[in-house]
């Protein structure tokens, strides 16, 4: 059978209300997303059409509004770009349905977070403002900037590095300082402190964040906080303070 007289299983050709949107509401791309009428594979597939995006290579499924409200429309990415520069919108977005008013939120944050990225890659963190504390907390030095403060934080010890390492010990839980020297724990049951040059290495995922000291697999933990402080954003900021290693 010839290719044309082979049976398409897409959609019968027909026009598609086009998202209002000016370009990829996951990568910030104007222009660079176009729709694709639904797809069927022996009369079996959905109805709507998807919305591909040129540049960053997402598909999603795309809803559009009645025509007496247009913006009540609806997104649900089936195909995500995990590329580092995209961790805030991958595990944003995911792959549920989101309205209009949700989508076009998490774009904006989304948008605001890889920059502050960028920026904490390139040691710029004028964007947080550092103060000192009067008087600082135990083991706080007077001339201590203070970067972040966090509530919940965990200090815990494992034999593993691994982010999913299930054998560990809680040592503490408190307030968490990072500063341009060191790192503090205010805990429940003591005051706990490293100086920068003891990080080893900082490693996060979409439920959290982790900063390992010393040797000896001890580590700050704290949750992935997308609407206060994103993990990813958090490891580039300490990343950005650690001393710099000679040659």
């Amino acid at each position: 059978m010839s290719d044309a007289e082979r049976p398409s299983d897409a959609a019968p050709s027909e026009s598609y209300t086009p998202p209002p949107l000016l370009g990829c509401l996951y990568c910030h791309t104007e222009g660079s997303t176009y729709l694709q009428p639904p797809r069927k594979f022996l009369g079996l597939g959905g109805d709507l059409p998807t919305l591909v995006c040129s540049h960053c290579h997402t598909v999603a499924l795309f809803e559009p509004g009645p025509p007496e409200n247009p913006q009540a429309w609806r997104i649900r990415y089936k195909k995500l770009s995990r590329a580092p520069r995209y961790f805030y919108m991958t595990v944003q977005f995911g792959t549920r349905w989101h309205t209009a008013e949700e989508a076009l939120e998490i774009s904006r944050r989304g948008y605001a977070q890889r920059w502050r990225v960028r920026q904490a890659h390139s040691g710029d963190l004028s964007f947080l403002q550092p103060t000192r504390l009067s008087p600082p907390p135990p083991l706080m030095s007077y001339d201590e900037s203070v970067y972040l403060t966090l509530n919940g934080v965990t200090l815990k010890q494992n034999s593993s590095g691994a982010l999913s390492a299930a054998d560990e010990t809680i040592l503490d839980v408190g307030t968490f300082y990072l500063t341009d020297q060191k790192v503090h724990l205010l805990g429940h049951r003591r005051d706990w402190s490293h100086k920068l040059s003891d990080i080893q290495s900082v490693q996060y995922n979409e439920r959290y964040w982790r900063v390992y000291v010393g040797g000896n697999q001890q580590h700050y933990q704290g949750q992935n906080h997308p609407d206060q402080l994103d993990a990813q954003l958090f490891a580039a900021i300490v990343e950005a303070l650690l001393p710099k290693k000679e040659d």
